[in-house]
């Protein structure tokens, strides 16, 4: 999504962000692993993964929503009012639009509070199994 060629997890060295989706707006990851990530590092790299696909999904469907509903505003008001809709039409339509979602922002915000609240805890423990194998002498 947003790239000609997503790189190869394995190849790269860190995690890759890519340009910008043309519909949602959102840098696209790559997330880096190697052959020795742990289960938990799976974990939370799989983790990621779903939470960022379910946020690109989230916000090409309201986009796409957005700009229809925009283009259906803009040409009523050219039908019936002027030939170009000003800046203050304009923002009756962002109001409107806000005023009529505002449910489903609500909810997306919670869930997304709560995805990233997972993936914390998850960063959390990978870390700290990190730490722990730094210190404790291997066999």
């Amino acid at each position: 999504v947003g790239m000609a060629r997503k790189p190869d997890p394995q190849e790269v060295t860190s995690d890759y962000i890519g340009p910008p989706d043309a519909q949602s707006n959102l840098r696209p990851y790559v997330r880096h692993y190697g052959d020795n990530e742990t289960e938990l590092a799976k974990k939370l790299r799989l983790r990621r993964q779903e939470v960022e696909a379910w946020n690109m999904d989230f916000w090409m469907r309201h986009n796409k929503r957005f700009y229809e509903e925009k283009e259906d505003f803009i040409r009523l008001n050219k039908e019936i009012r002027e030939k170009e809709v000003s800046a203050d039409r304009l923002s009756e339509f962002y109001k409107t639009f806000l005023d009529k979602n505002w449910r489903i922002h609500l909810m997306y915000n919670i869930s997304w509070y709560l995805k990233n609240f997972d993936i914390l805890t998850l960063a959390a423990g990978v870390k700290l199994q990190k730490l722990i194998g730094k210190i404790k002498p291997s066999k």
